[in-house]
Formats: structure tokens, C-alpha cells, sequence
């Protein structure tokens, strides 16, 4: 269901959203793709500009690479992959903010108990390599 705003428009995305959603499609098609086969994927919700402009803003951040096509355009492929760019975006979070044992501590408070354990292994094994 498509909720409208106190106007009577559809409720903007949050800042980044729409990054993502491009992102996850190259993630999960796994090859270079063209503005219009990343709007196909995404339904064609969306106009081909914005997709278009989407993938510049990417380009610009360094998260996607572009190869011109034969038919002039370009294709996008990303620059890592969907864990490498979660974690640098929570590292990014956390360097930003003063009290890194409390937000640590609050975030893996608020895990759900199999990510928690999950984490445990994970520190454990780093710590034996």
C-alpha cells in the first residue's frame, strides 16, 4: 500500500534510500548493467533519469565504476560488495561519534540473540587467527 504524505503525495524515501535499492540490484545481478536494465529491475517505479542520475551520484562516491556500452551509454558494475560496503558504512557511523564503547555496547544489546551469538563467533575467531 502506497501511503500518502499530509499533501497528497507519496512520502520520500530517507536520505540514501534509493542508493541502496540500486545497489542491492547490481549486488544481486552480479554483472555491469545499463541505467535502463537497473530500472527494468527495479520495476519501473522509478524514471529513467532518476535511476540515471542515481548511478552518477554513485559513480561520484567511488561505489559503482562505469564502462561506456557499445550504444554509447554507460554500464555500472559496484566497487564491493554488499558486506564490505555495510561495514564501512557502520564504521563511518561509529567514527562519528564520541562515546564508541556505549554505542558499541548498545548495538550488540540490541541484537537479536542468534546475531549476538553470531558475533560472539565471529570475535572468537578473530581472535585466533
Amino acid at each position: 500500500m502506497n501511503r500518502m504524505n499530509g499533501d497528497g503525495a507519496a512520502p520520500r524515501r530517507p536520505p540514501g534510500m534509493l542508493e541502496d535499492e540500486v545497489l542491492a540490484v547490481l549486488w544481486a545481478l552480479g554483472r555491469p548493467m545499463t541505467p535502463a536494465e537497473v530500472q527494468l529491475e527495479l520495476g519501473d517505479r522509478l524514471a529513467y533519469t532518476t535511476v540515471m542520475s542515481t548511478l552518477t551520484r554513485l559513480h561520484r562516491k567511488n561505489l559503482v565504476t562505469r564502462e561506456p556500452t557499445a550504444r554509447g551509454g554507460y554500464s555500472y558494475a559496484p566497487t564491493m560488495d554488499e558486506a564490505d560496503h555495510t561495514a564501512r558504512a557502520m564504521t563511518e557511523l561509529l567514527d562519528r561519534r564520541r562515546d564508541r564503547a556505549g554505542t558499541l555496547a548498545r548495538f550488540v544489546s540490541s541484537l537479536p540473540p542468534e546475531d549476538e551469538a553470531l558475533l560472539q563467533r565471529l570475535l572468537q575467531a578473530e581472535g585466533g587467527a
